[in-house]
């Protein structure tokens, strides 16, 4: 062993290679924890030098500032993988009394959290998912807030967003949260989906749906689009990154997928990144699917503003 790596194994002595820790309680000198052995996450809070700063990382760090702290808003979506952008801030609900936060890098919330608003993730206290959609609502735009609740829905079940959403009437952001609350579905599977939902029923197109099953004339099973209406037999497929990411072999596959459903005279829209972008290039292209789509079976499957 080297001396260099002598020193570094010395300065972290019997320290956990894993956890954050109190500089002020570690008993070393400022000296040392500016040395090469750590790396320093907040204020008198260390890591051993190398470890990954991830999220939860940076919210063990937190805690030790602040215990009685419980990972909230922006902070406990994304620990739950919940489609949040990451802010660079650990957001901690503290009570009503609690005094705010004068740490970059910490946001103190005054909430009051009732037992089951909370429940531990990988042994870290949390809030719940239907309690952290509600929480997000004094922040996130509607198109944002819906993406993340389609998830909640999904998980945690409509009984449970329903009573976080009655709970939540006098906070911040109500108003916007009983806008969100029906038009929450738990058949999107990404934002992406959620977004294209919405963007199209606004529209007009309310006959999309997730979850309709494509059949040949037999009965056997031949698909399920992200989006479409059985009626009007317009489908919508939304081409995430992950798709073109997994190569050719993929790439195949969806238009196979897209070609066999054509087939049974289904009108079928693809989507990518740029009609997400630009929604009005997305509505145009599902108006001349259901156009093309009443060639075939007759002016009464159009919605209401195309006839």
């Amino acid at each position: 062993m080297d001396r260099a790596s002598a020193d570094y194994r010395g300065q972290a002595g019997c320290l956990s290679m894993t956890e954050p820790f109190r500089g002020s309680a570690s008993g070393r000198s400022r000296q040392q924890l500016r040395g090469r052995a750590f790396s320093r996450v907040l204020r008198d809070v260390y890591v051993l030098e190398g470890r990954e700063l991830t999220l939860r990382t940076r919210v063990e760090a937190a805690l030790l500032l602040f215990p009685d702290g419980t990972p909230c808003t922006t902070t406990a979506a994304q620990l739950q993988e919940l489609p949040v952008q990451d802010d660079g801030v650990t957001h901690l609900a503290r009570g009503l009394r609690a005094p705010r936060s004068e740490r970059a890098a910490i946001q103190v919330h005054r909430l009051a959290l009732l037992p089951d608003e909370v429940f531990e993730l990988r042994g870290m206290p949390v809030t719940t998912g239907p309690r952290t959609f509600a929480d997000l609502a004094a922040t996130h735009p509607l198109e944002e807030l819906v993406a993340v609740g389609d998830v909640v829905l999904r998980r945690w079940g409509s009984d449970a967003v329903a009573e976080a959403v009655a709970r939540s009437r006098r906070r911040p952001g109500a108003v916007l949260l009983r806008q969100a609350l029906p038009l929450l579905d738990a058949g999107a599977d990404s934002p992406a989906e959620t977004r294209a939902r919405l963007r199209l029923h606004a529209a007009g197109f309310s006959g999309l749906r997730h979850g309709v099953v494509v059949r040949d004339v037999g009965g056997g099973w031949l698909g399920q689009p992200d989006l479409a209406d059985e009626v009007a037999k317009v489908a919508l497929q939304h081409e995430g990154a992950v798709h073109f990411q997994k190569g050719e072999r993929q790439r195949r596959k969806d238009l196979d997928r897209d070609e066999v459903v054509r087939q049974e005279d289904w009108q079928v829209v693809s989507s990518t990144a740029l009609d997400d972008a630009k929604p009005d290039r997305l509505i145009a292209k599902v108006t001349s699917a259901y156009v093309r789509s009443a060639k075939l079976w007759g002016s009464q499957v159009l919605p209401p503003h195309l006839r």
